[in-house]
Formats: C-alpha cells, structure tokens, sequence
C-alpha cells in the first residue's frame, strides 16, 4: 500500500537527493498538479479503506472520530511546527550559509493557485499523508519494532517524500515529520494532525500565491 501510495514519488526524490538538494528546476506547485495529486489521493484513500476493512482495521485503531479537543490540540501542533522551523532554519543558516542562495533561487509554486483547489487540497493531502504514515504506518510499527523506531521510519519516508522540494521543502518538513510521528505514537489520535496539516498547507499556498 505504502509504495502504490507514493511510488510515483520515488523518481523525483531520488533525483533530488543524488543531485545535492537543490531547488528544482520549474515550480512543482501549480493547479494542474495540485488537481492531479488530489485524485491520486482520494482514489489511494479509498483503496486503503476498501484494504484496511478487509484486514480487521477500525476507526478506533487509527485513532478515532473528531473531538471538540483535537482543535485546539491541532493548532498547538502547527504553531510547534512553525518554531521547529524557525530554529532548524536559523541553526542551518548558521552552519551553511550558502542556504539563503538556494533559498532566494527555489520557486515550489508556480503561477496563481485557485482558492477551490488550494482548499481542496489542503482537505485531502493531509487525510492523506497523517492516514497512511501516522495511521498506518507507526500503528503497524510501532507493535512490531517499537516507538522510536516507528517514529523515525514515519518521520524519514515523510521527509523522503519531500526531497523533490529541494533542501528548502526538505528544511520545512523536518519538524512536522518528527513532532507529528511523535505525537501520534505517543497519543494515537490523528485527527489533531490532520487539522494542523490541514491549516499548515492552506497557509503555505495562500502565503506562496
């Protein structure tokens, strides 16, 4: 389930990650493919629902319904996510300052993004990814091989995910990798992620517009 889910990717980021990280070559956020990766995860979501019913998977194990808690709890995450951010940032720049140069040259979004398709998918992306790596994934690890190392396979397939963003993305996803798989293996409720995702993606299309 985890490689049809993100086997498309693999190409890019394997790309991304032999070619040093740097910024790619045309912005990879755009409509088209904004559209494009919403039917992708709509269609991978509803076969990883038709797969986990088949195998005995509830609600309950992946973390539950919504609660009037997980709102609150979901916008601490993505303000932790933000000053994870800002110190990994400032610390890089610190110890690489050939940094700022890539990040002055690294366009993720190309273009106007339409408000329908930026809600759109900042409502489906992160049922997408907090389902299948948090869910799923450090559910399934974390019973076989143990918190840590679920947090740290969740964390590093997510950041992986991400090289085609260059070291920019990659800069930007560390601390959400880390903070969410922690979070969940600690709490299994996924709903606060998938609110905090959720806000996260929405602020980043409408900030990068």
């Amino acid at each position: 389930m985890l490689l049809v889910a993100f086997g498309p990717i693999v190409p890019h980021s394997l790309g991304a990650l032999f070619g040093g990280l740097a910024g790619p070559q045309s912005p990879p956020i755009t409509n088209a493919a904004l559209l494009r990766s919403a039917a992708f995860e709509i269609a991978i979501l509803i076969l990883l629902a038709l797969f986990l019913r088949a195998r005995g998977w509830t609600l309950q194990r992946l973390g539950g319904g919504p609660s009037g808690e997980d709102v609150p709890v979901g916008i601490g995450l993505a303000i932790g996510c933000y000053l994870g951010y800002f110190v990994l940032w400032n610390l890089t720049l610190a110890l690489w300052p050939h940094v700022t140069e890539i990040a002055r040259a690294t366009r993720l979004i190309g273009g106007a993004l339409h408000w329908p398709t930026m809600v759109l998918v900042s409502l489906v992306n992160p049922v997408f990814e907090e389902v299948l790596l948090c869910g799923y994934l450090v559910t399934v690890l974390r019973e076989r091989i143990g918190v840590s190392a679920a947090v740290n396979v969740s964390a590093g397939l997510r950041v992986f995910c991400h090289f085609y963003q260059g070291a920019l993305g990659v800069l930007g996803i560390v601390p959400m990798a880390l903070l969410f798989a922690w979070w969940y293996a600690r709490t299994s409720r996924l709903w606060p992620l998938i609110l905090a995702h959720a806000l996260m993606d929405l602020a980043g299309f409408a900030l990068g517009r």
